[in-house]
């Protein structure tokens, strides 16, 4: 059956097209036995209101995009359900992009999600161009970025002390006794980027001579991880490095799999460290020792700032640029060589 239309249910209730919208937003001036019958219609024959028609004069969708980093990464399933049950409890809907760390594939989500009429945007992670942002400027989309940074005057973000967190990592290690330490770089963003900064200054402060071949090739995900471990190993490094510093929790995952599975020990053979502190990380093989960081909280809290500057556009003058920090969590994954 074709879908029915407004012009379809006025011809039918004999009405005009204009009380048809009025029933259906439920609003006023309109008769009792008036609105029974269009609504009778509308159930009779199963009238769906096509959603962004119908909020065209109000200019709200009550929908929200969401651009993350990598949904295989299990930080940006926590991050979105902190995103959604915002958006829930507040009667909006959330449209999820996967970007998978390209910020040529976000600029096109980004202009998707433009297209579409959301009300506001979340980008988690990837960087985008300041053509980008200043088209959201250019026609009043809120928009809040989540473990970046915005260079904006008026730019909200959220974001961990990354490079606070690649201290915390770094320096434990060293007070372990650890010097020939291999860091698992991730992707090229802003926190990742700052916890590398934050290996090599640890190195460096502590005069430890360090050169490129400590630090791996940009590694997206876990199977990355797991086949620039293993061919380590076989390449007998292990016998030269004592500690691996995963850039991310999920890095750190794929890691202990390929030492575990080429049959050395964590920590006796290799020390591994990683970042998040992601809950499975507590129930590994090997309780994982890692950084802590907000994962629903960068959700909930974003969230909530993006939907007070749809709600009061005035917000936008009163810019939050909010810095958490992160934490240590000791568990089983390091050895001290002391």
């Amino acid at each position: 059956m074709q879908r029915l239309t407004i012009k379809d249910i006025s011809k039918i209730a004999d009405v005009s097209m204009m009380t048809v919208s009025r029933v259906i937003n439920n609003e006023k001036h309109v008769k009792k036995e008036t609105r029974e019958k269009v609504l009778g219609i509308i159930k009779k024959y199963g009238y769906e209101p096509n959603f962004f028609a119908q909020n065209i004069k109000s200019r709200k969708t009550n929908t929200i995009g969401l651009i993350i980093g990598d949904i295989e990464n299990p930080y940006y399933s926590r991050l979105s359900k902190g995103v959604i049950n915002v958006a829930e409890i507040n009667n909006y809907n959330v449209i999820v992009c996967n970007s998978n760390y390209s910020p040529k594939l976000g600029e096109k989500y980004l202009n998707m999600l433009i297209k579409k009429g959301v009300d506001g945007i979340l980008i988690a992670t990837i960087d985008v161009s300041n053509e980008a942002i200043n088209t959201l400027n250019k026609r009043n989309i809120p928009f809040v970025l989540v473990t970046r940074k915005s260079e904006e005057e008026n730019g909200n973000y959220f974001i961990t002390d990354d490079y606070l967190g690649g201290k915390l990592a770094s320096e434990y290690l060293l007070r372990l006794g650890h010097k020939k330490i291999f860091f698992l770089r991730s992707a090229d963003v802003l926190g990742a980027n700052e916890r590398l900064r934050a290996f090599k200054d640890s190195m460096n402060e502590n005069k430890i001579p360090f050169d490129n071949s400590f630090i791996s090739k940009i590694l997206t995900n876990a199977e990355d991880a797991y086949a620039a471990v293993a061919e380590f190993i076989e390449q007998g490094k292990h016998k030269e490095f004592t500690a691996i510093i995963g850039g991310n929790d999920f890095l750190a995952m794929g890691a202990m799999d390929a030492i575990i599975d080429k049959g050395l020990n964590i920590p006796k053979d290799l020390s591994l460290i990683g970042y998040d502190n992601l809950w499975i990380t507590k129930i590994l093989k090997v309780p994982l020792t890692t950084i802590r960081q907000s994962k629903m909280k960068f959700g909930y809290m974003a969230t909530e700032r993006l939907l007070e500057m749809i709600k009061n556009p005035e917000m936008k003058k009163y810019p939050q640029k909010i810095v958490l920090k992160p934490e240590l969590v000791i568990r089983n994954s390091c050895r001290n060589l002391n």
